[in-house]
């Protein structure tokens, strides 16, 4: 479709480098994890790949990441964060899982608000505002 336009508008050009740039990326990262402790590293993928956009396309996709965000709830990084290469980030996921069995509350499952200007997936969720559930094991 884009070859076969002589001019292509600048909308159409606009939706060929998100695809290229941000949507096919993440879709074969999508399809390629086998492990669902690689959601979060996946989300945080996103909030990286949208950040390129112009301000008015990134106030529409950014609602939708975070609607979408369930990997990063904080079960899921506290399980992906036990799993990382870096032994500080392992020995930091292993206090909030331990932290998080000390607590005795019932487990909500809400997607929290996503941190924007994360720069780890393991700060794309703010720890201090969501509430601290253990994971299933």
């Amino acid at each position: 479709m884009y070859l076969s336009e002589e001019s292509p508008t600048p909308e159409l050009q606009e939706l060929v480098v998100f695809i290229l740039k941000s949507y096919a990326p993440k879709w074969f990262s999508i399809k390629t994890s086998k492990y669902f402790t690689e959601g979060p590293k996946l989300v945080y993928q996103s909030i990286q790949s949208s950040r390129y956009l112009p301000d008015d396309l990134r106030n529409i996709l950014y609602p939708v990441i975070e609607r979408n965000g369930f990997y990063a709830h904080p079960k899921h990084l506290m399980l992906a964060m036990i799993q990382d290469n870096t032994k500080h980030i392992r020995e930091l996921g292993l206090r909030r899982f331990l932290k998080a069995r000390q607590l005795d509350h019932i487990r909500t499952f809400m997607p929290p608000k996503l941190n924007f200007k994360a720069q780890d997936n393991s700060e794309i969720i703010n720890w201090m505002a969501c509430g601290l559930s253990s994971p299933q094991l």
